[in-house]
């Protein structure tokens, strides 16, 4: 019985390390430029919304787009084109 239970936990272990391996390579692909630019007209338009300064607009947005690309599991970026 602790052969199966030690096995068990070993397997266990194993698909869990596989898991998070396979969720890792997810996290760190680049978005696809049409999503970049898809988020970056929907936070000029949230920034308009919130009366943003034109010397605030391109931070904001930039934070904007790199809160959404996180969620979705993307890498962020470092520029966007407004």
């Amino acid at each position: 019985m602790k052969l199966f239970s030690a096995l068990a936990s070993f397997v266990l272990a194993a698909t869990l390390t596989s898991i998070s391996a396979v969720a890792d390579d997810v996290q760190q692909q680049s978005a696809p430029a049409s999503l970049i630019a898809e988020l970056t007209q929907m936070c000029v338009e949230w920034a308009q919304d919130d009366e943003v300064a034109t010397d605030a607009l391109r931070q904001y947005v930039l934070q904007c787009v790199n809160e959404e690309l996180t969620a979705s599991g993307y890498l962020t970026v470092t520029e966007v084109d407004i």
